[in-house]
């Protein structure tokens, strides 16, 4: 839930139980002193009456809605405001009680007159006492019952705006590109964030400078370890020249080729994951045909497919993914590498790609021997291989392939799958591309 939002609804909450609260003690009190009200109306009506010179003749008739009354001489009923009353409507004893007559409550008032030997008897129905006391009183907490819509809108007004520094803050934080680590402006009006965005300053001043030392290590990385292992293959094919004219032993310099081919490749492996980390990546995504990225990478490998006389084949039409091109190409190149080593010569490799609503699936089969269950989860591990060095397919590697691929696959928001290939009886690697409208993001 939002700051906003809880904050209106919290405050809103407690001015609705506030508001209502008050409004029962309102209402309770004013009952008491409308009650106190008609009692006084009903001792003033009762001395009117007692002032009035009424005789046995007169007949009376009132709105029976609002009072009724009786006047007794000597216990006998000489007038009275309703003909239908024969009996008296309240106890012959000074003061105010409660009666039922004429099918409903009534509130009754007796007056003696010593002087004149008189009954004064008025009453009052209840029913029209709590209606007008009610009526008084809805009228009065009616509007303040209806200002709480008023009062959620100003609150929810007043909290935006003060809330809207906070939005300013993530919007600079949210239009940041992934490679923009420059300063945050400061946030007007804004007093309390002003140590939040120093902070996070520090933090960017702090991420910039420890990603130019790791883009300048890999500068220099790729330069110191690139330049001697390529003197490394000169001198050793030269010498591998020099050794065969001799009609020398040429075992140890073929173990010493194969450990520069190992060297050359780990560093490849590793410089290529330094260049898709998340915290770097800089890839310009766009729209990209992967029939036409894996026609690439099968051309490039093709010599060493060749080589060991494998067969290779490219089914299904155009799909089109979100992505950067290289990255792409690197993942391809990795699973078709890997299938490509790990089967046998005259093997086969097969590459389909197809294309479903809302997804598209690229599966690289081949018919090697294939992987156990339990190795699919290990294998996506940096530098795990099955066997260690000393692979069955005497093939010179160092487990960051398929770690690799995976990696871009996270980052292209892909799932990529093995499982034993129903087809050509290896291994098939599944790489699912889901909701490419998204990967942008």
């Amino acid at each position: 839930m939002s700051i906003r939002r809880y904050l209106t609804l919290i405050l809103i909450s407690v001015i609705t139980l506030l508001t209502f609260a008050s409004a029962i003690q309102g209402y309770r009190s004013s009952m008491l002193e409308a009650a106190s009200i008609f009692d006084e109306e009903l001792s003033s009506l009762a001395l009117i009456l007692s002032n009035t010179s009424l005789h046995t003749s007169q007949k009376t008739e009132l709105d029976q809605t609002a009072f009724t009354f009786q006047i007794w001489q000597d216990k006998e009923l000489i007038v009275a405001s309703n003909p239908l009353l024969k009996s008296a409507i309240a106890n012959f004893v000074e003061g105010f009680d409660e009666n039922n007559f004429l099918a409903q409550r009534w509130r009754t008032y007796s007056h003696w007159m010593p002087e004149q030997q008189r009954w004064i008897m008025v009453a009052q129905p209840l029913s029209y006492r709590f209606e007008l006391a009610e009526n008084v009183i809805l009228a009065a907490v009616t509007p303040l019952v209806f200002s709480i819509g008023i009062l959620a809108a100003l609150t929810f007004l007043i909290i935006s705006r003060g809330l809207l520094p906070l939005n300013l803050l993530s919007e600079a934080l949210k239009i940041k590109k992934a490679d923009d680590l420059s300063p945050l402006a400061a946030i007007p009006q804004a007093a309390e964030l002003v140590p939040v965005v120093n902070t996070l300053n520090q933090l960017f001043e702090r991420l910039d400078a420890a990603f130019v030392r790791e883009k300048r290590f890999a500068s220099d990385a790729a330069h110191e370890l690139r330049t001697p292992l390529s003197v490394l293959k000169i001198n050793a094919h030269n010498l591998a020249i020099e050794l065969q004219e001799q009609q020398q032993s040429m075992t140890n310099m073929l173990f010493l080729q194969q450990g520069i081919e190992r060297m050359g490749h780990v560093v490849e492996q590793i410089l290529l994951l330094n260049r898709t980390n998340p915290e770097q990546y800089r890839g310009n995504f766009g729209p990209l045909d992967l029939r036409v990225l894996c026609q690439t990478v099968i051309a490039n490998y093709y010599p060493q497919i060749a080589q060991k006389q494998q067969e290779i084949e490219l089914l299904g039409e155009a799909a089109t993914v979100i992505g950067d091109q290289f990255a792409l190409e690197v993942l391809l190149q990795n699973l078709i590498s890997n299938a490509s080593k790990y089967t046998p010569e005259r093997g086969r490799i097969r590459v389909s790609i197809l294309q479903q609503k809302g997804r598209v699936d690229v599966k690289v089969e081949d018919s090697g021997p294939g992987m156990e269950p339990a190795e699919y989860a290990l294998v996506f591990e940096r530098f795990y291989r099955i066997g260690g060095d000393r692979h069955a397919s005497n093939v010179p590697g160092c487990g960051l392939g398929l770690a690799i691929a995976e990696h871009i696959a996270q980052l292209h928001h892909a799932k990529i799958k093995l499982g034993p290939s129903k087809v050509l009886g290896g291994l098939a690697v599944d790489l699912k591309f889901e909701q490419q409208e998204s990967a942008v993001d």
